[in-house]
């Protein structure tokens, strides 16, 4: 049971790191990057909370993808066999 836990907070943290530059690209979806200057203060917020939605939507995307290729592979993986006796 340690290993799962141990498993699934690496997971975590792998997770909140790989999200930081894909909560970058969606903004330069967006169109919205550094280069602007002068800003005025609302639309720097609105910047950051678009930044916050990629991220989250990014993080959640991860684990999701995480959890379809956990179910294939368990479900490609080959049964065990158990001999009668």
């Amino acid at each position: 049971m340690g290993k799962v836990i141990a498993r699934e907070f690496i997971w975590l943290f792998v997770g909140l790191i790989a999200a930081i530059p894909l909560g970058i690209v969606f903004l330069w979806f967006f169109g919205t990057t550094n280069e602007i200057i002068n800003l005025p203060e609302i639309r720097k917020n609105y910047i950051f909370w678009l930044y916050l939605i990629g991220y989250l939507t990014s993080f959640v995307g991860i684990y999701i993808i995480r959890f379809v290729s956990m179910a294939l592979k368990t479900l490609t993986a080959p049964e065990e066999e158990y001999e009668e006796e």
